[in-house]
């Protein structure tokens, strides 16, 4: 561990100012994509390309030394990454007595109060305002019933919830606009503000039409282009099940003999075998031990397939044009690259929907791997921000992936001061059955680091958001983002002699 002055100006200085020269080129690197974000947002691109910078090395041994002499260790610098360099290198100087000219300092307007100021910012203009007992807002999947029930609606948002979201993939206009006219009725009646979040369906690969039909693991079930009606029988001779793959067909082109597969939010893993004309042959290799059901409109994840597909399909562009003057905030399903992102900012703009907010939902390994892109490309025309879709994410990246990816999507955006939503599958035991388990808890406790986390449906789901935001309360007052707040602990007051008892 280094400790002497020398060792200090001859290591930790040099390792610590070469960080801020890489964070400075990395700024150059990405001055064509800052220029284009946009004025009041730069910094907040800056910043991100000064995090990326310091995310290109290793610097734990670094830290180490750092948080052995007691200064930060960088660990926490996300929204704030040049300023804290510079603090830190400035301490160091001091520390050494080191007589060399000092660089001049970087010009930025981001720095340790302001950084987090930006984020919640950015996040009030997006998300709406947050409730007065807890940053994070809550927002909540609407039933069907939600469109012919206003009770529904203003039960939830008595409960707390904050933006209501409709999933443009069931019901349609009738019974949307009859959803987002009970949540502005019930505003009035409740003297709470709610956002909708209308969510575009984007190009699901879903199973067609059939009737439900278990599969083991060794069941051999072809995927059949243009097969109407429902799953054959088993064929004795051949083992395999004919079924449909519903729209987008483009699958069919592009699967190739290898490629693994997941069903149904991956309770069916399986992989291709064999490729024809006429469609391809999977192998089950993974299911519960006495297998799973496969059933239509079930939802099919090609983790590995080189998919060629617009971003947004012709249903998602004319939901878009009724839709999407209703909406305070526009959801966007499986953003793969900044093109994505691109193109829905051009049929907004056409729509004059420009002052609508964004969010892209990351679910794909490819939305993952370009997410620094999207980011500078969302910052581009905010209000913007990132919905971690953890269910098809863990399906595409592998479940033993998901803690640390969600981990860097959260780093990623609150260096770019992007607001992120936290989804899938938050105590959806509790939604669906009335009573969570301890790992819902726990992970319903993780969530409070976003900016707002997303429930879904369920016949319990109004006991479910008062149950979230109780925690969210609570949690609040001992995390903000990455940094835990040393807020007084009752237990710390125990008596010695209360102890020796």
């Amino acid at each position: 561990m280094t400790t002497s002055t020398d060792a200090l100006r001859e290591h930790l200085l040099p390792s610590l100012e070469k960080l801020k020269e890489h964070a400075m080129e990395t700024e150059e690197e990405f001055s064509s994509v800052i220029e284009k974000v946009q004025i009041g947002y730069r910094d907040s691109a800056r910043n991100l390309a000064h995090y990326l910078a310091l995310r290109r090395a290793d610097v734990r041994e670094l830290q180490d030394e750092l948080s052995f002499l007691g200064l930060s260790s960088l660990g926490r610098s996300e929204s704030c990454v040049m300023s804290n360099l510079e603090n830190v290198i400035d301490i160091l100087r001091l520390i050494t007595h080191d007589k060399r000219k000092a660089p001049s300092p970087v010009i930025t307007s981001v720095n340790a109060h302001t950084g987090p100021m930006l984020l919640r910012e950015h996040a009030r203009k997006l998300l709406g305002p947050p409730d007065a007992n807890r940053a994070a807002r809550i927002m909540v999947t609407m039933p069907s019933e939600a469109s012919t029930n206003p009770r529904i609606i203003r039960d939830l948002m008595k409960a707390g919830m904050d933006i209501m979201r409709i999933n443009m993939a069931h019901d349609g206009p009738d019974e949307w606009l009859a959803m987002i006219k009970h949540m502005r009725d019930a505003e009035q009646l409740t003297k709470r503000t709610c956002m909708v979040h209308i969510d575009l369906a984007g190009p699901k690969f879903r199973i067609g039409p059939m009737e439900r039909i278990r599969v083991k693991r060794g069941s051999r079930v072809r995927f059949v282009r243009g097969l109407d009606g429902c799953a054959c029988d088993m064929d004795d001779r051949t083992g395999e099940t004919l079924l449909h793959c519903c729209e987008p067909e483009a699958v069919y082109d592009a699967v190739r003999i290898g490629d693994p597969l997941w069903i149904d939010d991956g309770k069916i893993a399986a992989t291709v075998i064999e490729v024809t004309e006429t469609g391809f042959l999977v192998k089950v290799t993974r299911t519960k031990h006495n297998g799973a059901w496969l059933r239509a409109e079930k939802g099919i994840n090609f983790p590995e397939t080189k998919l060629e597909l617009d971003a947004l399909t012709d249903e998602d562009v004319m939901n878009l044009t009724q839709m999407g003057r209703h909406a305070d905030i526009i959801g966007m399903s499986f953003v793969r690259t900044a093109q994505d992102v691109a193109s829905l900012f051009e049929h907004m703009h056409r729509l004059d929907l420009m002052n609508r907010g964004v969010v892209a939902k990351i679910e794909t390994r490819d939305g993952f791997e370009h997410l620094p892109q999207i980011l500078f490309e969302g910052l581009r025309h905010p209000p913007f921000g990132i919905m971690v879709a953890r269910g098809d994410l863990a399906v595409e990246i592998g479940y033993e992936r998901l803690a640390e990816v969600q981990e860097e999507m959260l780093w990623l955006c609150e260096a770019a001061h992007v607001p992120i939503i936290w989804a899938t599958q938050v105590l959806e035991g509790m939604a669906k059955k009335g009573i969570p388990s301890r790992a819902e808890v726990s992970d319903a406790a993780m969530s409070v680091r976003a900016e707002c986390v997303m429930l879904n449906k369920g016949p319990y789901i109004v006991d479910t958001v008062q149950f979230l935001s109780g925690i969210l309360h609570r949690m609040a007052e001992h995390q903000s983002k990455k940094r835990t707040l040393l807020r007084k602990l009752s237990v710390s007051g125990v008596r010695q002699d209360m102890a020796t008892e």
